[in-house]
């Protein structure tokens, strides 16, 4: 088994002008090397405890990976993604087959698979068969590396643990060239060779998935011609929960009212399982905050949709011109869709803005320069405080928000 570490690319993600030394660089050149080699190709996707941001984020890095292949003349190899079974519903196959080439597989996983799992369970029957596996897991946080194992099934190149550093240390990068930095120089490939506007968080919807949008507007009963706005203001973090959104949306509807008269403006609060919410963010104390707020002179109204599947969060948002979220994974979803995310964050590192204003389309507010110690942003996280995030004035994120009233983005959802 020979195997490199990969943990200098943090090094390279700080500086772009880091020296690499000789043996760093022929660790990046031999990944090109499996990568070309290859014959198939094995993603892992998903979160640590099933966290769907995670594995929507992740999803950067398999659209760069994909075009990577497009780009290297590799398309039409075999590609198996592994995914979450939490977060199955995202997936839909055919739109990846249509949008990239049909030798593209999906297979739902129960439990986070580990590499020691998966060599010891996959057979290819093809001694002479090299598989390149990448874990964009982001359950799998250990120092990133890369092995290969020449086993009797065939040779397995692993490039390991890769979320973290793809994610979280890139994305002082830039919220453009973040993801397409990580997997040009991981792969020792010109930064030319992937489009950091492409090479982002994607949920990739049908026409199917339109008409269940039109069933779910039918079914929650807001007028088609109204302004819809998506709004996740549950976490299962109660230190995240913005408390202040009623105002930010009172000085939504004042805009209307006084810009757009007539314009109506539907509020659609989707409501997750209440078993994984804490209390007083349930959905019947989502009803109780919101149930009577009609805006200005009734431009306005809030309505309330359970979800049960990450899917019928991304079909709720087909015809939205704007989210409304707390830092949570349906934001995520909403970024990825193209939509405009306003998101408020804990101010610091932990929960860091950079970090997790996931996609070009997120629009995160926070509190900058930051008047709290690390200490006690963890402590109102450990004791579920609200008083941080509620301390971002509700000005602030209307500001962000209210520019897509005002010209709202044209976008496109279906695959390309």
């Amino acid at each position: 088994m020979e195997s490199y570490d990969l943990a200098f690319m943090g090094e390279l993600a700080r500086d772009p002008e880091y020296e690499l030394s000789s043996q760093e660089r022929r660790s990046l050149q031999e990944n090109r090397q499996a990568l070309r080699r290859a014959s198939k190709i094995m993603i892992l996707l998903g979160g640590k405890a099933g966290r769907l941001g995670e594995c929507v984020v992740g999803t950067a890095l398999l659209e760069g990976t994909l075009q990577i292949l497009r780009s290297l003349r590799k398309d039409h190899i075999p590609v198996q993604l592994l995914i979450d079974q939490s977060s199955g519903t995202l997936f839909n196959l055919n739109s990846y087959q249509e949008a990239y080439w049909p030798e593209i597989d999906i297979r739902l996983m129960p439990e986070p698979l580990t590499i020691g799992d998966l060599l010891s369970t996959h057979t290819t029957n093809a001694p002479d068969q090299e598989t390149l596996v990448l874990d964009f897991h982001g359950a799998h946080d250990g120092l990133p590396t890369s092995t290969r194992h020449t086993t009797t099934d065939g040779v397995f190149h692993v490039l390991n643990n890769l979320f973290r550093m793809g994610v979280r240390y890139y994305a002082q990068r830039g919220p453009e060239r973040r993801y397409a930095d990580f997997l040009c120089e991981l792969f020792a490939l010109p930064d030319s060779t992937l489009a950091g506007s492409t090479t982002q968080p994607r949920i990739r919807l049908t026409a199917a998935d339109e008409q269940r949008y039109r069933q779910t507007q039918q079914s929650i009963g807001f007028a088609p011609d109204s302004i819809l706005i998506v709004c996740f203001f549950q976490s299962v973090v109660l230190a995240k929960c913005y408390e202040l959104w009623d105002e930010v949306m009172q000085l939504l509807c004042e805009y209307a009212a006084r810009d757009i008269p007539g314009q109506k403006i539907s509020f659609v609060l989707a409501c997750g399982p209440d078993e994984k919410l804490p209390e007083g963010f349930k959905k019947a104390d989502m009803i109780e905050w919101l149930q009577h707020f009609n805006g200005v002179q009734d431009n306005a109204h809030v309505y309330f949709y359970s979800t049960e599947t990450p899917r019928e969060v991304a079909v709720l948002c087909y015809g939205a011109t704007l989210a409304l979220s707390d830092d949570t994974g349906p934001g995520h979803i909403a970024g990825a869709l193209h939509i405009p995310t306003i998101v408020p964050f804990l101010p610091g590192t932990i929960y860091a803005r950079f970090i997790w204003s996931s996609t070009l389309w997120h629009h995160g507010v926070t509190l900058d320069p930051n008047p709290y110690s690390d200490q006690q942003v963890q402590s109102a996280i450990i004791w579920s405080k609200t008083d941080i995030i509620d301390s971002i004035p509700a000005d602030r994120l209307y500001q962000e928000a209210v520019r897509f009233l005002k010209n709202p983005p044209s976008r496109s959802i279906h695959p390309t």
